[in-house]
């Protein structure tokens, strides 16, 4: 009897709950916007000698629920770059997720708007995305090295992202096989992201979890927006500098501009009275070695505070359309201010640098 009480109870639990979830999910309309669907297969990765991993050339896949496509480079564009220019302006972008344009169409990506922009004024104007995720300084000017200048660009905007300040591996291990974008463990849980309730429980669980029991990204992050120092983080400085040193050096020996772009911790960018203590840092390590820059905390918390839609929902890490539409506005303005477009324009930036 008591079993079968127990059962009984069981039932009606269960009944309830599923009831008050399906009320909780249809009124989350109203009030949260809409969950992350992932799509089969996530971009594709393939092993690197130099570099661990690369984008897999050729493949049709997704980034979260968005076609992601390469081209025999690896590239994410469906054109292939021809050899010959033409008399073509050719900016090449370099980066990580956040240039790669996770999680959004290949034309809502801040390179391509900034081409059809371009475009319009000018004419024969191509910007390549070279971007590959979660790739470090390191390896991105080891991509341009080996592949980014055989595009012959004339500009190479390099993205700057918090995460890149880690110590470069001393040993580079590359992949033993191909994978996707996507950790396997979250491939069972995508039906669990694609609900408004639970993506909301799971963002407030995890802010209060790492604040319980912070993993070593999220006190490595801390440490970095708060300006506090670590021998580690010292060495990822460094590192970073030793990078774009070789980046501006690149830029000398093969007459292209380049141009740093750093970005903002997506937190500084929802503070008005953010730290900026790693943007202090960049600022005069690209003032130390000549490198021209663009620092966009400040025009990113002014745009934040007109209209909170910078970031993915859900994601809150990497760029919506807008978010990437204010990119591409922000570099038009700095090419135009440098005159590095222009017809009969000098396009080596000798001493251009500062904010936006």
């Amino acid at each position: 009897m008591k079993v079968r009480r127990w059962l009984k109870i069981g039932v009606v639990w269960t009944v309830e709950f599923v009831v008050l979830f399906a009320v909780a999910e249809a009124a989350s309309v109203f009030f949260l916007p809409p969950a992350l669907r992932f799509y089969d297969p996530q971009m594709r990765m393939q092993p690197n000698s130099e570099r661990i991993y690369d984008h897999e050339p050729n493949q049709k896949a997704f980034t979260v629920d968005r076609p992601f496509i390469t081209n025999s480079m690896g590239f994410r564009d469906e054109r292939e770059v021809p050899a010959s220019k033409d008399g073509e302006v050719r900016i090449l972008s370099i980066g990580d997720s956040v240039a790669v344009g996770l999680g959004v169409s290949a034309e809502e990506t801040y390179a391509r708007r900034l081409e059809a922009s371009l475009r319009r004024r000018y004419g024969a104007v191509r910007v390549i995305n070279a971007a590959v995720s979660c790739y470090a300084t390191w390896q991105e000017v080891n991509l341009l090295k080996e592949k980014g200048l055989d595009v012959r660009p004339d500009i190479v905007v390099l993205e700057f992202y918090w995460n890149d300040l880690y110590p470069r591996p001393v040993n580079v291990t590359p992949l033993t096989r191909r994978y996707t974008g996507e950790h396997p463990a979250w491939y069972y849980g995508r039906w669990l992201k694609r609900s408004r309730v639970l993506s909301y429980l799971r963002e407030r669980f995890e802010l209060v979890w790492f604040k319980m029991v912070p993993s070593f990204d999220w006190t490595q992050q801390e440490m970095i927006y708060e300006g506090r120092t670590s021998p580690s983080i010292e060495q990822a400085y460094a590192d970073v500098a030793a990078s774009l040193e070789e980046f501006k050096s690149l830029a000398r020996r093969h007459g292209f501009a380049p141009v740093l772009m750093i970005f903002p911790m997506p937190g500084q960018v929802r503070r008005p009275d953010a730290l900026a203590h790693m943007q202090e840092r960049m600022d005069a390590i690209a003032r130390r070695i000549g490198l021209p820059y663009i620092d966009l905390l400040s025009t990113m918390q002014d745009a934040y505070v007109a209209k909170r839609d910078l970031y993915i929902p859900w994601d809150n890490t990497h760029l919506s359309p807008r978010g990437h539409d204010l990119i591409a506005t922000v570099l038009e303005r700095y090419l135009d201010q440098h005159h590095l477009i222009s017809p009969g324009a000098n396009r080596r930036v000798a001493g251009a640098r500062g904010r936006p």
